[in-house]
């Protein structure tokens, strides 16, 4: 199955811009029809209901990302009251439940993170109807954190970490589309256990930014929250 195409930014896809369009059209118009937009559902800028509608009504996923954490967070050893507010914060949004969409957490390139608070995390969104997403940088030489903590999270998770939790790499760079699906990945996994790949490059207007990224295949969007009647076709981007 090939690649699918989707974004992620900081500001709401809605964004009226100068030159007319909304920032969706600017995104549609520069490399091509997003099959989902990444958005944060806290801290500045979070996603709103009206714009989940309007991401819904243009037939685009939405992938949620819980980013309200710090450093020192995701570093302790009980992840539960921060699972607990990454749920909070989905329900407030009206994010269904039992539909294994997944609550993402937005660990930067540089963090340390522990795989006690990894497990306690996905353990609660589990058993809230969420599935775990972590968002991380994949490459060894430069965070060698990441990749150890989340190899020890897969070792004692087992099958709830293979087919019940979602990893979006960052790392390495490509300039839009890959050539192959061969994102960095933690020793304990292979480049076929990442669902999501942030690459270079990106579409941007003034102060405005929005990252490529890529899905494995379209067997990743059953993390994403769609609409009831399903999402657009998937397409893939051209540059």
């Amino acid at each position: 199955m090939p690649m699918i195409y989707g974004v992620d930014s900081s500001n709401p896809a809605n964004t009226r811009l100068p030159n007319g369009f909304d920032l969706f059209t600017w995104v549609l118009r520069m490399s091509g029809v997003p099959s989902f937009w990444g958005r944060s559902i806290s801290g500045e800028n979070q996603v709103t209901a009206e714009e989940i509608t309007f991401l819904h009504e243009k037939g685009c996923r939405v992938a949620l990302i819980f980013s309200d954490l710090t450093e020192a967070d995701i570093s302790a050893t009980d992840g539960t009251n921060d699972a607990l507010r990454a749920i909070e914060a989905a329900r407030n949004l009206g994010v269904p439940e039992g539909r294994g969409i997944a609550l993402f957490v937005n660990i930067l390139d540089d963090w340390s993170v522990n795989h006690n608070w990894m497990i306690t995390y996905a353990y609660t969104l589990h058993a809230n109807g969420y599935i775990p997403g972590f968002i991380g940088n994949t490459d060894s030489s430069m965070n060698f954190n990441f990749g150890r903590q989340c190899s020890h999270y897969v070792h004692f998770m087992g099958d709830l970490a293979r087919t019940q939790t979602a990893y979006w790499a960052t790392q390495p760079k490509p300039e839009g589309e890959p050539d192959e699906w061969n994102p960095y990945c933690p020793s304990a996994m292979t480049p076929s256990d990442i669902s999501l790949w942030r690459s270079g490059g990106g579409v941007g207007f003034d102060a405005l930014n929005v990252n490529y990224n890529f899905g494995r295949d379209a067997s990743v969007v059953q993390f994403m929250w769609e609409r009831e009647n399903g999402g657009c076709e998937d397409e893939l981007l051209t540059v």
